[in-house]
């Protein structure tokens, strides 16, 4: 296990350094700001949006402005003094300008590389035998899927994604008040970790019990985020377009009344584990609140790591649906590979040379014959229809 954790360190290691996505230069551009001293970059940033080269907002929660502002401040000397002015160059070409760009993501991505191995050596301890907890350590180091998701589209949701994985560890063993302060510190990363909130809920054994942990994460988030809580913060954070996509998809009832269709999902599987299968296993509630998730909207690439680990556990936990886990997984990754953006491929390895900017993208080429929204539309609706039967399969053959 030691040689292959080697062989896996050195493969992420190549990922990272020749791979370029322009989020890690975008989040890092605005944790920046906490080395000169800049406490809620939300306000910073909206105040200052005219004077700034690169103008997005944050649009993370307030512990990954902390965490990557303070990794930076560690590791400036090894940066150098050109780093800043990299970071603030929003020109096209910046990234190639500089020689000390393969340096510079080496150094961002090392802390994913951190927790990347963290999680490995967490799925293993959701098995008891030997064999089954190498299984789960080899296929997470080794699958095809999740080193994309981390080292090439430089994936910092990776830390909520291990502080998740952490809580549901809690959740086997039975101590859900420590599972449900992860979550809540999780959600201090990313918001999508309180869409549990609903199903620990459920697990609690006394009506003052499922409050509790029902109230804790949120209460965790919301010390978290209250020194923080503005409009500039709502704004970004809690309402931006990317916040707010989970939500997104609907449908019209009438008189301007709609359905929210990843709401309705969440709240079928909670009334289901609340009244009907009230033993249903927490992990499989997760994962399918993310398969309807993902068979509903627009999801981002990024997403996919949400569900990763879980699902490497589920493999091993019941090998006779891998095959299943595989073709979905597939899918779930085609479908970004379609969208109108040069960054979910030839845009990947403009490091090297700006010359990849005239290569076409699949979606360029596929409109010269069809149209890559209506491939899409189809992609995503056998997603839908196998996450609908993979669910069902998890939810009815209960051995977890």
């Amino acid at each position: 296990m030691k040689k292959l954790l080697i062989l896996a360190i050195i493969l992420r290691l190549l990922l990272a350094v020749f791979y370029f996505h322009p989020d890690i230069k975008t989040y890092n551009f605005q944790a920046s700001f906490l080395k000169k001293g800049v406490f809620n970059i939300y306000s910073y940033l909206i105040d200052n949006k005219k004077t700034l080269t690169l103008k997005e907002e944050f649009v993370y929660s307030p512990l990954t402005y902390f965490v990557l502002g303070g990794y930076q401040a560690i590791v400036s000397p090894i940066l150098g003094n050109r780093f800043d002015t990299w970071l603030a160059n929003a020109e096209s070409n910046s990234v190639v300008r500089d020689q000390n760009v393969f340096k510079y993501l080496l150094i961002l991505k090392f802390p994913y590389l951190i927790l990347d191995v963290a999680i490995a050596f967490l799925v293993m301890q959701f098995f008891d035998d030997k064999k089954n907890k190498e299984k789960a350590f080899t296929l997470w180091l080794f699958n095809p899927f999740t080193p994309i998701l981390i080292y090439v589209f430089s994936n910092v949701d990776i830390f909520a994604v291990a502080l998740t994985l952490a809580a549901f560890l809690f959740v086997k063993k039975q101590k859900l008040f420590v599972a449900s302060l992860l979550i809540g510190l999780a959600s201090g990363f990313k918001l999508y970790p309180l869409l549990f909130v609903p199903f620990l809920f459920t697990a609690g054994r006394t009506l003052k019990e499922k409050i509790f942990l029902g109230l804790t994460p949120i209460a965790v988030f919301g010390l978290i985020t209250l020194p923080f809580f503005s409009p500039a913060f709502v704004q970004s954070a809690l309402v931006s377009g990317l916040s707010t996509r989970v939500f997104n998809p609907s449908f019209n009832i009438g008189l301007n009344g709609t359905i929210i269709v990843s709401l309705l999902a969440i709240s079928v599987l909670f009334f289901y584990g609340a009244f009907i299968n009230k033993g249903q296993s927490l992990l499989n509630l997760w994962v399918g609140v993310f398969l309807l998730i993902f068979s509903f909207a627009y999801f981002h690439v990024a997403w996919l790591l949400w569900l990763a680990p879980f699902v490497v556990i589920l493999i091993v936990k019941r090998p006779a649906l891998s095959w299943l886990f595989l073709i979905l997984t597939i899918l779930a990754f085609a479908i970004p590979v379609l969208y109108e953006d040069r960054f979910m491929t030839v845009g990947l390895l403009r490091v090297y040379s700006t010359l990849y900017d005239q290569l076409p993208t699949p979606f360029s080429l596929l409109e010269n014959f069809y149209d890559p929204y209506n491939l899409q539309g189809i992609l995503h609706s056998i997603l839908a229809g196998g996450s609908i039967v993979l669910l069902y399969k998890l939810l009815n053959k209960e051995n977890t």
